[in-house]
C-alpha cells in the first residue's frame, strides 16, 4: 500500500498523490493515521518555510553582514548575555582588566605575573607626516599685507622674522606626451652606395603606437584597480588624445605575454613550496556558442610559502584542470576548504588541512537564523583564534607558534570537540546548526591539522584575501572577452599579487622588468619578483647608510 512520506514531499508535494492517499485512507477508515500524516507534512513544510524566510531576511540586509561575535550579539540581543570576547578585540586590547575591587591598594605589591607587561597601543591622532621621498615643489609665498604690517603699539612697520612652512599633499594630473625616437642614418660620403640606419629596439607590439610607460600604467590600472579599457580611452579622449580601447587592450595583452617565463617561474616555485594554499572563484567568459552567451569558468589561486601567488584559469568548475596541473608533482602541507573539488590535493600526496574560518562561518549562519545554541561554538572559536593572534602580535616564529599551540590551542580544541559531540546528540541534523556540526565532524581531522603540522595555518583567509581583489574587480565588467583574455588576466594577477606579497611596487617592477625583457634578458630568475625585491632592499640599505 502506498504511504505518504511528508519529509520526502515537503519541498514539492505531489498533490495528486496526496489526494489519492487521503481518499484511500478515508475508504479504509484510518482517520487517525491520516490526520497524523497530514499534520507531519504541515509541520515539515512550516519548518522549511521558517528557515527560508529567515534566510531571505538575512540575505536582504542593506549592508554586508559582519561575522564578528560582538556584532552578532548586537543583532540578536535577546539571545545573549554580556558581549563575549572576539578575535579582533582580543588582538587589539588583550585580556580584560581585573575588577576594581581586586586592584591592589596603595603600598601593596602588585600580584606576581609571569607574562610580559602589555604596553598600551598608541594611536597617532592629528595631521600625519608626509613621506620624505616625495619631491617638494614651491607652492608660493604668502606675505603679511596691508594694515597688518604696522605695529598697533608704536605704529612702525614690521620686519620679516621668518617664514612658517606648511605642506599639502597634491597630485599632478595625468599628462599624455608623444615620445620621439630618432634613429641615425649613415651613408658613405664618397660612393653613397652603403647606407646604414640604427636598429630599432625590440617593442611590445611591432610597429605599435603605444609606449611602454602607458602600457604598464594601463595594465596596473586594469588588473589591479578594475579600470575598464573603455574608461581609459574616454579619459584620453577628454584630453583630445585618440586612444582606442581595443588597441590599449591588445597592447597590454602582448606585454603580459612577454612575462610568460616569469609566470612559469612563479608557478614552479608555488607548487614546489613546503606550504601551499589554494582556493577558486568563478570567472565568466564570453562564448557565442554557449546557449546563454556566457560560459562560467574558474580562477584558481595557488600560493606557496606566503610569497608566490600563481593564478590559473580553468574552463570549467571541475577539478580536472588542477589534476592535470598537479600530475607528476608531490605536494607537502596544503591548506584549502572542505570542497570535494579539492580532493585533488590528496591525489597529489599533500597533507591537507582544513579552514577553521569556513567551519566557524557555518555556525554564524546558524546564529543569524536565530539558533542561540551555536553561540557557545563561536565563543570557543574566538579563544582558538586568539591564540594565533597573540602569537602573531608577539612576532613568534613557526616553532614558537607551534609550541604555543601545543600548550594553549590543544586544550581549546578538546573543548570544541566535547561541545561538538554533545550537541550532535541534541540538534536536528537537517537544521542549520545540525549541518554546521556535521561539517565540523566530517572535517575534524583536517581542521585540527594545525596541531600536528607546524607549517599549517589555522584558516585559508590569506588566499581568500588575495582572491578578493579579483572578486571585487569583476563587478566592474560582466565577463572577459575570450579564453586568451582569461589566461592573460590570470598571468597579470600572478605578477601583481606576487609583487605585493614580496613588498615590491608593481608599477616599478613591470616597468623595469619589461625594459629588461625588451633588451634581451631571458633568465626567469633574473626577471623574477624576488630578485627585484632583493635589489630594492639593497638600494634601500645603501641609501640608509649614505644618510
Amino acid at each position: 500500500m502506498k504511504s505518504l512520506d511528508p519529509r520526502a514531499q515537503a519541498l514539492a508535494p505531489d498533490l495528486e498523490a496526496i489526494g489519492g492517499f487521503i481518499r484511500e485512507m478515508i475508504k479504509r477508515g484510518a482517520i487517525i493515521e491520516l490526520i497524523a500524516s497530514v499534520v507531519a507534512l504541515l509541520q515539515r513544510m512550516r519548518e522549511i518555510n521558517t528557515e527560508l524566510m529567515a534566510r531571505i531576511a538575512t540575505k536582504s540586509r542593506k549592508r554586508p553582514p559582519s561575522e564578528k561575535l560582538g556584532r552578532l550579539q548586537l543583532e540578536l540581543p535577546l539571545l545573549f548575555g554580556a558581549v563575549a570576547n572576539d578575535t579582533a578585540r582580543a588582538e587589539l586590547e588583550g585580556p580584560p582588566e581585573p575588577p576594581a575591587e581586586d586592584a591592589p591598594s596603595e603600598g601593596d605589591s602588585p600580584p606576581p605575573n609571569n607574562e610580559p607587561e602589555r604596553k598600551k597601543k598608541r594611536h597617532n591622532h592629528g595631521r600625519p607626516n608626509l613621506p620624505e621621498h616625495l619631491r617638494r615643489v614651491d607652492g608660493g609665498t604668502h606675505q603679511v599685507c596691508g594694515a597688518q604690517r604696522i605695529c598697533p603699539t608704536c605704529k612702525r612697520p614690521l620686519k620679516t622674522v621668518g617664514f612658517k612652512t606648511t605642506e599639502k599633499l597634491t597630485v599632478k594630473p595625468c599628462e599624455f606626451v608623444v615620445e620621439q625616437h630618432r634613429f641615425e642614418t649613415c651613408s658613405c660620403g664618397k660612393c653613397h652606395a652603403h647606407i646604414v640606419t640604427a636598429p630599432k629596439p625590440d617593442e611590445v607590439v611591432p610597429r605599435g603606437i603605444l609606449g611602454n610607460e602607458l602600457i604598464v600604467h594601463a595594465a596596473v590600472d586594469h588588473f589591479d584597480n578594475a579600470v575598464p579599457w573603455e574608461r581609459m580611452a574616454e579619459t584620453a579622449r577628454q584630453q583630445d588624445v585618440p586612444l582606442s580601447a581595443n588597441t590599449l587592450a591588445a597592447s597590454v595583452g602582448a606585454a603580459i605575454d612577454r612575462f610568460e617565463p616569469v609566470v612559469e617561474h612563479i608557478k614552479a616555485k608555488a607548487l614546489a613550496s613546503s606550504y601551499t594554499a589554494l582556493d577558486a572563484t568563478s570567472m565568466k567568459v564570453l562564448d557565442r556558442d554557449h546557449p546563454l552567451g556566457i560560459r562560467t569558468g574558474s580562477l584558481w589561486l595557488i600560493e606557496g610559502d606566503h610569497q608566490y601567488a600563481y593564478f590559473v584559469f580553468a574552463k570549467t568548475a571541475e577539478a580536472d584542470p588542477i589534476d592535470d596541473l598537479l600530475r607528476g608533482r608531490t605536494l607537502a602541507s596544503v591548506m584549502c576548504d572542505g570542497s570535494p573539488t579539492n580532493n585533488c590535493v590528496e591525489r597529489a600526496g599533500g597533507r591537507r588541512g582544513g579552514c577553521n574560518a569556513h567551519a566557524r562561518r557555518k555556525l554564524v549562519e546558524a546564529v543569524r537564523l536565530g539558533d542561540a545554541r551555536a553561540v557557545r561554538g563561536l565563543e570557543i572559536f574566538a579563544k582558538l583564534f586568539h591564540v594565533d593572534a597573540e602569537s602573531k602580535r608577539l612576532g613568534e616564529n613557526i616553532e614558537q607558534r607551534f609550541a604555543r599551540r601545543q600548550v594553549e590551542s590543544a586544550v581549546i580544541v578538546a573543548e570544541l570537540a566535547s561541545w561538538k559531540d554533545s550537541m550532535r546528540e541534541q540538534v536536528e541534523p537537517k537544521s542549520q546548526l545540525g549541518k554546521a556540526l556535521g561539517y565540523l565532524h566530517r572535517q575534524w581531522s583536517r581542521l585540527t591539522a594545525f596541531l600536528r603540522d607546524p607549517l599549517m595555518e589555522l584558516t585559508n583567509n590569506e588566499v581568500e584575501r588575495d582572491l578578493r581583489r579579483w572578486v571585487l574587480d569583476r563587478k566592474t565588467w560582466m565577463f572577459v572577452g575570450h579564453d586568451t583574455s582569461a589566461r592573460r588576466t590570470a598571468d597579470a594577477l600572478t605578477l601583481l599579487t606576487t609583487c605585493r606579497k614580496m613588498g615590491v611596487e608593481p608599477r616599478r617592477y613591470l616597468r623595469e622588468t619589461l625594459a629588461k625583457i625588451l633588451a634581451g634578458e631571458r633568465d626567469p630568475v633574473a626577471l623574477s619578483p624576488e630578485t627585484f625585491a632583493r635589489k630594492m632592499a639593497a638600494e634601500k640599505g645603501a641609501a640608509a647608510r649614505a644618510a
